[in-house]
């Protein structure tokens, strides 16, 4: 897999009080590694952020299309190609 490197995000959601979490959607390639590590910014009284350090950097690898992926695939395959 590429080089790891520092990508720029947007601070998409406010910070909340705890216990609350703020929770993000990522849609994953099938047989793909990924690296995550997240830091948290709470926007204070005067209006700048106080930002944490980095979590800890979990790395996994995500499976093969389920069956019913792959049969929903070749389904807009076989309209697209009726299409043509």
């Amino acid at each position: 897999h590429p080089l790891a490197q520092d990508v720029p995000t947007k601070l998409v959601a406010k910070a909340v009080p705890l216990p609350m979490t703020v929770r993000g959607h990522w849609f994953l390639s099938p047989r793909t590694e990924y690296s995550v590590a997240v830091q948290t910014a709470v926007k204070q009284s005067d209006g700048e952020y106080l930002v944490s350090g980095w979590s800890e950097t979990v790395e996994f690898c995500t499976g093969d299309y389920a069956k019913e992926h792959l049969a929903q695939l070749q389904e807009k395959a076989e309209l697209i190609a009726g299409r043509m």
